[in-house]
C-alpha cells in the first residue's frame, strides 16, 4: 500500500466524513402542531411583510422629496446583448487607439 491509502488515513477520512451535515442535522424544523401554531406562524409572516412594505413606502417618499430615484424609469427599447457588445468593443477600440497614439508621439 502506498503511504496515501494506509489504515491510519482510511480512519481519518471516515472520521472526517462523519461530521458533514451535522449543522443541518442540528436545526429542528418549524412545524405547527395546533390552529393556534399556524396564526402565530402566519402572523408573523403578515408582520415581515408590512415591515417590508413600510420600508419600500419610506424609501420612495425619501427620494421623492429629495428628487432622486434610484431606479431610473426608461422608455424605449432595452439594449441587446448583440448591441452592448458592439457598444463596448467601440469603447475599448478607443482607448486602446488612445493608449497607441500616446506610446507612438513618445518615440
Amino acid at each position: 500500500m502506498s503511504k496515501l491509502f494506509n489504515k491510519q488515513n482510511f480512519e481519518y477520512g471516515k472520521k472526517i466524513a462523519s461530521g458533514i451535515g451535522q449543522a443541518i442535522n442540528k436545526v429542528k424544523t418549524k412545524i405547527n402542531k395546533t390552529k393556534l401554531d399556524k396564526a402565530n406562524s402566519t402572523l408573523a409572516i403578515a408582520k415581515q411583510k408590512l415591515k417590508a412594505g413600510k420600508a419600500k413606502l419610506d424609501q420612495t417618499v425619501f427620494e421623492i422629496q429629495n428628487k432622486q430615484l434610484t431606479f431610473k424609469s426608461k422608455k424605449g427599447k432595452s439594449e441587446s446583448n448583440t448591441e452592448s457588445y458592439k457598444r463596448i468593443t467601440g469603447e475599448n477600440n478607443k482607448v486602446i487607439k488612445g493608449m497607441l497614439d500616446k506610446a507612438a508621439e513618445k518615440k
